[in-house]
């Protein structure tokens, strides 16, 4: 087997587990359906990947280089506007991210984010009323409190405008 046949091959595993874990998590997830779907024995998946968790790890890594959004300390608001928008154009991106936070707790640093925060409220261009942790929180809660429920489009723009709304109101000094 050459290298672009093994390449294709490891392709087709992440894209049929992102659609496994983002519908089952770790947890509810099959090596022999993900296998199936990919097209091939689930031998050659444990061969590539190891195990679920390591297959996981690997969906993850591209979800959050594919998921991301630039973080902006000074403009939450349009912080949680961008992931709102981004979690909307991709709701598995959302269902993965659930999965990662009820299954693999504690793993996801933020520790830069937090200090950013941390040094706007210093600056006093957010408040102080929570700490850097718990605005973190909120505004992440904020962006994502539509993730599973579908909207029609003027939903969306009303959506939008509530999450940059709520968020403002949330980190004004």
């Amino acid at each position: 087997m050459g290298s672009r046949d093994r390449e294709q091959t490891r392709r087709r595993l992440l894209d049929a587990a992102f659609v496994e874990f983002a519908a089952y998590g770790i947890a509810g997830a099959r090596m022999e359906r993900i296998a199936r779907i990919a097209g091939c024995s689930a031998g050659l998946a444990y061969t590539y990947y190891g195990g679920k968790e390591e297959l996981f790890d690997a969906v993850q890594s591209e979800v959050v280089d594919a998921a991301f959004v630039q973080f902006d300390a000074v403009d939450l608001p349009g912080y949680a506007a961008r992931l709102y928008d981004r979690q909307h154009e991709h709701p598995e991106f959302a269902r993965l991210a659930t999965w990662h936070r009820l299954e693999r707790p504690g793993r996801v640093s933020r520790s830069a984010e937090i200090e950013a925060i941390r040094n706007a409220q210093n600056c006093g261009l957010v408040s102080g009323r929570f700490s850097a942790e718990q605005v973190l929180a909120l505004v992440l809660a904020i962006a994502s409190m539509w993730a599973n429920v579908p909207a029609d489009g003027s939903d969306h723009v009303i959506r939008r405008r509530t999450v940059e709304d709520a968020v403002r109101r949330l980190v004004e000094p």
